[in-house]
């Protein structure tokens, strides 16, 4: 990204030692200009256009709206107004394209007939004026009646709804709070996806199609998975080892916390007898982590077999017959042996088509063993894959009653359906943007795994961490906080 040009924001972006303003006072609108200003700045030189073009730009919401914007100016809070007289609308490009939408989810702001969601906001009893819809949504990311990033002005907190429907998950916001986030943050989570490489622009024609025959978003790009990605994964795989050694050098006495394996957990040559796709998530993952001494990493759940006939024996999907941009599910972390199979039907399948029960011939096996899989993605399709995701099967369901103060919940709160038997740690509704369907990322499952280590939710032996599957069912009691990771991208 050519910066020079333009403010350094790295001080600026969110993060645990740099956190947004924590108050309601109202927007800090100098801040969400400058990562507005910045993702504006990305989207326009990111295609080779000159970024001088940008930078004598005087494009705002109010020069480019005029009398129609001004209009509105009285019923927007002084620090939304300040917001919008300074964030940039890119200029119409000499080249004939439209400007780049502003990220994979949202295309810039509304226009001011469409800029108060006062339809929504008598819906869920919140005052007049409150809600706006700052920005609408991309085409192809849902965006239907209702889609856009949403601000209130009474909490000055913002959400990303691809879809009318997301508003019941999200609203009203005073019983969701949770779900929403100053708007520095969202803009920072956008801005970390281009740091990742899980969004990019490139200079090739929008007409091309992204590199795995994907739709673009205009210029932008869904990656199926980043190497910074990996890297994160990795280290959260190693501090979610170090926190098992911790503990157990703590009961066994002649061992030390600095006593470790340092072979990585499944050698190339077994990952090419079980056909897993080279290159892909699963395989990078597998092939640099390090395999720790001890045995299980969760109740129930256990290190891949090193050997190629043992690790066959626990895919069920990665030898099925599968079309080129398919990649299988990975069985990452199976269960221990002694516990029980489980029929997989098509309405609890999380994966893609290939590797459904959708036919009553169908190769896809009757039975699968519980475990950490890795999410299935076709390339070539749709938008907001993650090869990055993953899923926990478990041989049983949760009780659902709605009526429940308890009960196995996802990041948005909302209770996990009794059919649904991979929903365990899952996102539900995204307050940043993207759908239902994409899965949690593995790394954050193994920082939620490390917190239950250090907080003693979870017991660890001599071989790792102790207890069965049932475990897992604590998530439908009291203690269903415990298995609940925080919303995020």
């Amino acid at each position: 990204m050519d910066d020079h040009k333009f403010p350094d924001v790295s001080g600026l972006l969110v993060t645990a030692e740099n956190p947004a303003r924590n108050d309601t006072l109202g927007l800090d609108h100098a801040r969400c200009v400058a990562l507005h200003n910045h993702l504006v700045h990305y989207a326009w030189t990111a295609e080779g256009r000159p970024p001088a073009d940008l930078k004598n730009s005087s494009k705002t919401f109010f020069t480019t709206y005029g009398a129609a914007a001004e209009a509105l100016r009285e019923r927007l809070d002084p620090s939304l107004a300040a917001f919008l007289d300074a964030a940039l609308l890119p200029p119409d490009g000499s080249d004939g394209l439209d400007p780049a939408p502003l990220s994979v989810f949202v295309s810039g702001f509304c226009e001011p007939d469409s800029f108060f969601a006062n339809e929504t906001a008598d819906l869920f009893d919140e005052p007049v004026d409150s809600l706006v819809c700052l920005y609408y949504p991309n085409v192809g990311q849902g965006g239907g009646s209702g889609g856009g990033l949403f601000y209130h002005q009474g909490y000055h907190r913002a959400a990303v709804f691809m879809n009318m429907w997301d508003h019941d998950y999200a609203l009203p916001l005073a019983v969701h709070q949770e779900l929403w986030h100053p708007l520095e943050t969202v803009l920072s989570n956008w801005i970390e996806l281009i740091h990742l490489g899980k969004t990019q622009i490139t200079p090739s024609p929008r007409d091309e199609g992204g590199r795995y025959g994907s739709e673009k978003i205009g210029p932008w790009e869904w990656l199926p998975y980043s190497e910074a990605q990996v890297s994160a994964c990795l280290d959260s795989w190693e501090q979610l080892c170090q926190a098992i050694e911790t503990r157990i050098s703590q009961i066994i006495s002649n061992t030390t916390s600095d006593a470790m394996n340092l072979a990585r957990l499944l050698d190339p040559a077994v990952l090419d007898a079980a056909s897993v796709p080279d290159p892909s998530f699963a395989r990078s993952f597998l092939t640099r982590a390090r395999r720790p001494l001890f045995r299980s990493i969760a109740p129930g759940l256990v290190l891949p077999p090193a050997d190629a006939g043992g690790f066959m024996a626990v895919q069920p999907f990665t030898g099925l017959p599968r079309s080129h941009h398919a990649i299988p599910p990975v069985c990452l972390f199976p269960a221990a042996e002694d516990e029980p199979k489980f029929i997989l039907v098509a309405s609890s399948n999380p994966f893609c088509n290939d590797f459904r029960a959708i036919t009553a011939d169908s190769v896809v096996p009757s039975q699968v063993g519980a475990g950490i899989y890795s999410q299935s993605v076709e390339r070539n399709a749709g938008h907001d894959y993650a090869e990055e995701g993953f899923w926990l099967l478990l041989p049983y369901s949760f009780e659902s009653n709605w009526d429940a103060i308890d009960g196995a919940r996802k990041s948005d709160g909302s209770l996990i359906a009794r059919e649904r038997l991979t929903d365990l740690f899952q996102h539900g509704y995204k307050p940043f943007g993207g759908d239902y369907y994409r899965p949690q990322r593995l790394e954050r499952l193994f920082h939620c795994w490390r917190k239950l280590i250090e907080q003693n939710v979870w017991t660890v032996g001599p071989q790792g961490v102790q207890g069965i599957l049932d475990t897992f069912k604590e998530a439908g009691t009291a203690r269903w906080k415990d298995y609940v990771i925080p919303p995020t991208w």
